[in-house]
């Protein structure tokens, strides 16, 4: 189980960290992600298929791993955020922050008084990181914003000027759909290119943390270049999906470039 308080000390010290993204259910799922090199893994409850039911399990399953755990809460509903927090993650993603108004309404639902009106429950938490936790949490979560609209990038001085928050996070996908009116990861070109490397810039100037989401590879290293610090570097869905694709791609391609010899002959 990954250090308490070690995540945000390292993202705050600007050192650049991989992470996994947990789509899918199960406990085995998560422990093959925490074993494979990831220094976090977000469980996405927004769009992932794991629900409130497999939170637990899933965050015990980390727990098992070196990674930390972050969630991926549904959307800007304080029940929401408190209850994973109590769950024992170290951070959380909230979509579709828009305005520093949402920014400041996450920040309150995260944080303990006097600096939020997060209610005192911390019932896994406090199991797993020990009754110093309460007196913790504050410095120790971590609370990203997700930028992922034109209206947030149009809104991101205001929203980086957010108290408590510790930085963004961004979805090229719903970021490029706003821009263009087509959803794509590739945040390379056009419009997305200049929202991504600006919001880059702005994040780190502030001293806070920049986070996307990419698919690994060349886009993951882009987002290194740009000054992103906490980089998704791949979805078990999509991993799976991918290597499932290219064994029975290179198999069929395979079976066609060589098909069985026929002779003709009586046997």
């Amino acid at each position: 189980m990954s250090e308490p308080g070690g995540l945000a000390r390292r993202l705050r010290a600007g050192e650049v960290l991989y992470n996994g993204w947990l789509h899918l259910p199960g406990a085995v799922n998560a422990e093959i992600m925490g074993r494979s090199g990831y220094d976090t893994l977000t469980v996405d409850l927004q769009h992932g298929l794991i629900g409130d039911a497999g939170l637990v399990a899933t965050l015990q399953a980390i727990g098992t791993t070196p990674a930390a755990p972050l969630v991926r809460v549904p959307w800007l509903h304080p029940p929401d955020l408190m209850r994973v927090l109590d769950a024992g993650v170290q951070g959380v993603i909230c979509p579709m922050i828009d305005t520093p108004e949402q920014a400041r309404a996450l920040v309150q639902a995260c944080r303990y008084a006097p600096v939020g009106q997060r209610s005192y429950g911390p019932t896994r938490a406090r199991l797993v990181y020990g009754d110093e936790y309460p007196g913790r949490a504050n410095s120790d979560l971590l609370v990203f914003a997700m930028v992922e609209t034109r209206l947030a990038w149009q809104n991101l001085d205001a929203i980086l000027d957010t108290e408590g928050l510790d930085g963004v996070y961004v979805g090229p996908a719903d970021l490029s759909l706003s821009l263009s009116g087509q959803a794509t990861l590739d945040f390379t070109q056009g419009e997305a290119a200049q929202a991504v490397a600006e919001i880059a810039a702005a994040t780190r100037q502030r001293g806070l943390i920049a986070g996307i989401f990419t698919q690994g590879g060349a886009l993951a290293r882009h987002a290194a270049d740009l000054g992103y610090t906490l980089i998704t570097a791949g979805s078990d869905f999509a991993l799976l999906q991918g290597a499932a694709r290219q064994v029975m791609g290179d198999l069929r391609a395979q079976a066609q470039a060589s098909p069985d010899d026929v002779t003709g002959e009586a046997y």
